[in-house]
C-alpha cells in the first residue's frame, strides 16, 4: 500500500512535468504509456490490501435490514465470488505476464519504449493476494458465525 501510495505520487509529479514541459514546447515522449501502466500497477497493488480492511465497495442498505445470520450468509457468498472473479483473473494473467518477460514485450514510442512485463506481474500478482484475502475473508466469516439451528430457522 505505502509502495502504491509512493508510485501515485511519483505519477502524478511526473505527468506535472509533462504538462509543464507541454506547456513549454517540449515533448516528453511516453508519458500515455508511463501513466497507463502505472495505473494498472498501482491498483493491484492496493487491492489485497482493500479487500483486507474492507474498503470495497458494498450496499449496506440491503443488508442493514435483514436478519444477521442472512446477511452473513451474503457476506460469504460475495467473498467466495471475490475469491473466484480473481482466481480467474490469475489464471487469465499468468501466460501472458511469463510471455510479456520471454520476448521482451515493450510498448510506446521508439525513442521511449515502457516495459509491459512489470504491470502484467502486478496484476497477477495482485489478483493472487487478492484471492487469498477474499479466502481469509470467508474462513473469517465462517469462523465468527454461529451455526444455524433448527430454532433459528423457525423464529423460535
Amino acid at each position: 500500500m505505502t509502495l502504491s501510495a509512493f508510485w501515485a505520487f511519483g505519477l502524478g509529479f511526473y505527468i506535472l512535468v509533462d504538462v509543464v514541459a507541454r506547456n513549454l514546447g517540449v515533448q516528453i515522449d511516453g508519458t500515455t504509456e508511463v501513466a497507463a501502466n502505472s495505473i494498472v500497477i498501482i491498483v493491484f497493488m492496493q487491492i489485497a490490501y482493500c479487500i483486507h480492511i474492507r474498503g470495497m465497495l458494498r450496499a449496506d442498505m440491503l443488508t442493514s435490514v435483514l436478519p444477521v445470520s442472512v446477511t452473513n450468509m451474503l457476506r460469504l457468498f460475495s467473498a467466495i465470488l471475490g475469491a473466484l472473479f480473481f482466481a480467474a483473473i490469475v489464471v487469465g494473467t499468468y501466460e501472458p505476464a511469463i510471455e510479456a518477460w520471454n520476448i521482451g514485450e515493450w510498448e510506446g514510442p521508439e525513442n521511449f519504449r515502457v516495459p509491459v512485463w512489470p504491470a502484467r506481474f502486478a496484476v497477477l500478482i495482485g489478483a493472487a493476494l487478492a484471492v487469498i484475502s477474499y479466502v481469509l475473508a470467508a474462513f473469517e466469516i465462517l469462523r465468527r458465525t454461529p451455526p444455524l439451528s433448527k430454532h433459528s430457522l423457525s423464529g423460535t
